[in-house]
């Protein structure tokens, strides 16, 4: 049956992608809603199975690893104040927004802090994905989100992290905070002194793709050393792809990425998205799901807004900063996880989340493409 799932995914996915293209809007859009029509939200047609979620898994961390051969080390240390302060932003007015509203339903401090940190996280998946079709993924804005994206997941870790700690769990807090330093510590001095010494290797390799296969095998390392580490594992990734973007090999593993991201995994990844929907999950609490959404849009246009105003950015530039902040991922997805494991939020709550995550990403792309607007390809 999963081969015949992967069929109908891949083959109706690049369908959705043009027909999006079609009525001028970035084709992610038509992945997305295709996978709200075949879950359990639409026709029932596939679920989100292991193997699914594991495909979709590889397939965000090669999108991010593209993401980062592809960003531009100058650019983003000019950048480095203007991420923070958008990142700042970006999660001290969710975070705030997110407890006064369980405050206001009634709901715990605990779980109040729970839902205040979900909606702190950013997941640039789509974003990166957009940015990338419209040519804007090397502008300043996409170089500003991609550094804000990294800050904030960062924050939103160390943020549940103390937050498990006021909850009771407070044994493994500070082994948490080390093996994040360590890990940062680690993956970012490898990097810089290793991988080009690992690439000059690679090419002396009398083996079929040497280079892409072992530049393929330390972002899925690094990835799996995030995660260990408590950071969300598309930083690894990311940060895999930073490093190697340094390397002469940058083009080469780029082109080989591209052709098996966008032939298979990528689409993969966003279709499932969809897939995850539980709308029936929501047992009533439509207003409670419905304020929460509004409020995770308004808190990260609100707070990365600002902090792009105050590094100096124009209105409009501080907007699409916002904007490419909106999405909600993996670690929203694994704060309400471990949320309604240890019983500080319940199934609405959980199920608000996997909408949220869903609608940022639907909504993300349009809003992306109005604010870009009018602007010269990079």
């Amino acid at each position: 049956m999963i081969l015949l799932h992967l069929a109908v995914i891949i083959i109706l996915s690049k369908l959705a992608s043009a027909l999006g293209y079609k009525f001028r809007q970035p084709p992610v859009l038509g992945m997305l809603l295709l996978g709200l029509i075949l879950g359990p939200s639409g026709i029932g047609l596939i679920q989100a199975d292991i193997v699914l979620k594991s495909l979709a898994k590889i397939g965000v961390i090669i999108l991010l690893f593209m993401a980062g051969l592809q960003t531009d080390i100058p650019q983003m240390r000019r950048v480095g104040k203007s991420s923070l302060l958008a990142a700042s932003g970006g999660v001290l007015i969710p975070f705030l927004l997110g407890v006064s509203l369980s405050l206001a339903f009634g709901y715990n401090l605990t779980t109040g802090l729970i839902i205040g940190t979900i909606l702190t996280a950013t997941s640039v998946s789509v974003t990166v994905m957009t940015l990338m079709d419209m040519k804007q993924l090397k502008s300043n804005e996409g170089t500003m989100i991609l550094g804000a994206a990294v800050l904030d997941d960062i924050m939103a870790i160390i943020l549940l992290t103390f937050i498990l700690g006021f909850a009771g769990d407070s044994s493994n807090l500070w082994l948490t905070l080390s093996k994040m330093v360590i890990f940062f510590l680690l993956s970012l001095s490898v990097g810089f002194f290793l991988f080009g010494r690992i690439m000059r290797f690679a090419t002396r390799l009398h083996v079929s793709e040497g280079v892409v296969a072992i530049s393929l095998g330390i972002a899925f390392l690094n990835a799996w050393s995030a995660e260990y580490a408590g950071v969300a594992y598309i930083t690894g990734g990311y940060i895999a792809g930073l490093l190697l973007g340094r390397t002469l090999m940058k083009r080469r593993i780029l082109a080989a990425m591209e052709t098996m991201g966008q032939s298979l995994f990528i689409a993969i990844f966003f279709v499932e998205i969809g897939l995850e929907a539980q709308l029936r999950g929501l047992n009533g609490g439509y207003l409670f799901v419905f304020l929460l959404l509004f409020v995770a849009v308004l808190g990260k246009i609100a707070g990365c807004g600002l902090g792009g105003r105050l590094s100096g950015l124009k209105p409009i530039g501080a907007l699409r900063v916002g904007i490419g902040m909106l999405p909600r991922g993996e670690v929203a997805l694994v704060i309400a996880s471990i949320g309604i494991t240890n019983n500080l939020i319940g199934q609405t709550e959980f199920s608000g989340t996997v909408l949220m995550v869903v609608v940022t990403a639907i909504v993300t792309p349009i809003l992306l493409k109005l604010a870009f607007k009018g602007e010269p390809e990079i």
